[in-house]
Order: C-alpha cells, then sequence, then structure tokens
C-alpha cells in the first residue's frame, strides 16, 4: 500500500466504525502495521492507505498501538502551539494549536475499551490522527493565509525531489 497524498478524496471523508475481532478489523491493522514498519512517523490512520475505517496507528510510550473507533471525549483548555508535518501532506510544516492534555476513549484489537489521558507530544499525535478519521488536515486548523501559504508551499515541494523527513501521520 502506499500513502493517500491531498488531495485525495478520502482524505476528505469521515472514516466509518469498524467491529473488533472483525475480518475487516484484523486487515486493517495488519495493513497498518506493515505500512508504519517502513515510515518515519508517529501515527498513521487507516484512510491515508485508502481504508476508510476508524483505526489508527500510534506509537505511545515507545510501544505501536492499534485503536479502534478512537475518540477525543476531553480537551484542555491550555492550548499549545508546535510545528506538525504529515505523510499526507509531504514536504510543508505548519505551526498548528492543538489541545495540550486531552482524553481519549477506543476499543484495542480485542474489543476491550481503553480510556487514557494523554499530554504533549503523544495527544497532539492522537488529535492528529482522530482529525484525520474525520476529514480534517492539520491545514483546515489553520488561519486561511496560512493555509495558502503552506498549500501552495506543498504543491511546490511535490514538485521537488523527496526525502524522508519524520510525520505526525
Amino acid at each position: 500500500m502506499a500513502i493517500l497524498t491531498y488531495p485525495h478524496p478520502i482524505l476528505r471523508r469521515r472514516a466509518k466504525p469498524v467491529a473488533p475481532g472483525s475480518p475487516e478489523a484484523r486487515r486493517v491493522a495488519e495493513a497498518l502495521r506493515a505500512e508504519f514498519a517502513r515510515l518515519a512517523a508517529h501515527g498513521l490512520a487507516a484512510n491515508q492507505i485508502g481504508l476508510p475505517i476508524r483505526a489508527i496507528l500510534v506509537r505511545l510510550g515507545g510501544e505501536e498501538r492499534v485503536l479502534l473507533n478512537p475518540e477525543v471525549v476531553a480537551r484542555s483548555a491550555e492550548v499549545e502551539v508546535d510545528w506538525e508535518g504529515c505523510l499526507s501532506l509531504p514536504g510543508v510544516e505548519a505551526e498548528v494549536p492543538r489541545a495540550k492534555e486531552i482524553r481519549v476513549r477506543a476499543l484495542g484489537e480485542d474489543g476491550s475499551p481503553v480510556e487514557f489521558s494523554l499530554s504533549d507530544l503523544e495527544a497532539r499525535v492522537l488529535q492528529h490522527e482522530v482529525d484525520h478519521l474525520d476529514g480534517v488536515l492539520y491545514v483546515d486548523l489553520l488561519p486561511q493565509g496560512e493555509r495558502r501559504r503552506v498549500l501552495a508551499a506543498y504543491r511546490q515541494a511535490r514538485e521537488a525531489p523527496k526525502e524522508t523527513v519524520p510525520s505526525l501521520g
């Protein structure tokens, strides 16, 4: 599989929930792991590899975890602005505001409910990946002028030679 890049239409559609333990859930978890192993990234959403399913793979506390049907259920009022890149918008980055702390609810691959709190980079990664599942890209969170600048730079970067850079996913 390959990473889908902007403006692929799957990246703008809300992904559908998946039943844990189903053949579809197993297939998407395997596909996420296979693709993630080839990447320098902190996370990956299933729709980025062409599977419009609510599943992500993220690195939390040094451990890779597949989360099914994840949702951010609480966000801190404190916002942190930091640089983000995206595998689906390669070659560009921007400073993006995100909640510093979040509470996440999801299902593990076996269907067991999981709920946890995250802060800093891990909170940013989870918000970024859940946004993907909702059809939202980080550039959508930028002021209009900055968004135009980043997308123009992206179009230019697509024409330039490729290089590998770590990305949120």
